[in-house]
């Protein structure tokens, strides 16, 4: 009786074991395991400062939710506003200065301009009157040599008595009026020769005074050339300024504080660590012996150790190289020898639906469907 219940009791075994052997295999078949298991994500974020400086304040702490564009963080900036200021007021006053400069500078050359026109048309008037002058003391001069023949004669008469007093009188008085007035219209030329000249000095001078006007452009360019300056290193404060802050680049969770409020720090010097949660996925490391089936958009069956749950995934990709293509130190195999190692491959899975409770780190086993 005991003999038959052991040979009952070792059937039974025998066909549990053949029942999980097979079991075995045909999951073997259509499952590929891993316990290489990594949740990962491709939004960890170093966040820095760009300029070296004192940390005012960090608005957030480790593990808080932040959305995209919130302030994190912000250096002091009392020396940058301070110097913002004082350049604003600069360049302000500079503006001012060159406004002032080219009204002067324009009203002086309409003023010049007028004048030299001025000038030119008194010049262009004179000169006619001047030649109107010489023509009128040119004929006047003709009539008074005939006059002068007239009272030659006429004189020679009177001293032979054969023309009276009066007559006599008459030629002279007209000879010497005619005289006098001609002495009397060259003094009239000489003196519009001399506001010709005049005018030809005012001229000049007109024209001289352009060189101002040259030394106003220069000082406006020079000018300019220092507002360009000042409103460069203005630009160079204002983006200091920005820098100084640093905003969140998407909605996420704060996973690493790295400094705290008042500390000195450098550029590029890591403040925070930001994580977008809806950006996990799994990182698996399987066999080259297990390779095969695999493809991208099979069904996985994700288990994490830590949350003691499973979650349904998908093979997103299947990366190109071996991991040990990337290793610190390559096996070398030149001397010959060599022993064959099955390679490990990295399939990125990606979670149907991104769970609340799982973190980046976390580890756990997959079982992904084969073809």
């Amino acid at each position: 009786m005991k003999k038959k219940i052991a040979l009952i009791v070792f059937a039974v075994l025998i066909g549990i074991s053949l029942f999980v052997l097979v079991k075995y295999i045909i999951f073997s078949k259509n499952y590929a395991t891993s316990n290489a298991v990594f949740v990962k994500t491709d939004s960890l974020t170093n966040l820095s400062f760009k300029i070296p400086g004192k940390i005012e304040k960090i608005y957030v702490n480790e593990g808080e939710s932040v959305k995209k564009g919130e302030l994190l963080a912000k250096l002091n900036t009392k020396d940058l506003e301070i110097q913002r200021k004082e350049l604003i007021n600069q360049i302000e006053a500079l503006n001012k200065k060159i406004e002032a400069s080219v009204i002067q500078k324009d009203k002086l050359s309409k003023d010049i301009d007028e004048n030299i026109d001025l000038i030119n048309v008194q010049i262009k008037k004179l000169s006619k009157l001047i030649e109107a002058k010489k023509y009128a003391i040119k004929a006047k001069e003709n009539k008074l040599q005939k006059l002068q023949n007239d009272y030659k004669r006429f004189s020679r008469l009177y001293k032979n008595k054969k023309i009276s007093i009066e007559k006599f009188e008459n030629v002279k008085t007209a000879f010497l009026a005619l005289q006098n007035e001609i002495n009397a219209d060259k003094k009239i030329l000489e003196s519009m020769y001399e506001d010709k000249n005049a005018l030809f000095i005012k001229l000049k001078l007109a024209e001289n005074n352009k060189k101002e006007i040259s030394r106003l452009a220069k000082l406006i360019q020079s000018m300019k050339s220092q507002l360009e300056a000042l409103n460069d290193k203005l630009a160079l404060i204002n983006q200091h300024i920005k820098d100084s802050f640093i905003y969140a680049p998407f909605n996420g969770k704060i996973a690493k504080k790295f400094t705290n409020a008042n500390e000195v720090v450098n550029a590029g010097t890591k403040i925070l660590s930001i994580v977008n949660p809806k950006d996990l996925y799994v990182l698996v490391l399987l066999e080259e012996t297990k390779l095969k089936g695999i493809k991208t958009g099979n069904y996985v069956k994700i288990h994490i150790d830590t949350t003691d749950k499973d979650y349904e995934g998908y093979v997103n990709k299947i990366l190109p190289a071996s991991a040990a293509t990337f290793a610190l130190v390559p096996r070398d195999i030149s001397s010959g020898e060599f022993t064959k190692l099955s390679q490990r491959f990295y399939i990125r899975i990606k979670f149907k639906k991104i769970p609340d409770d799982v973190l980046v780190g976390m580890s756990g086993e997959v079982e992904i469907a084969r073809n």
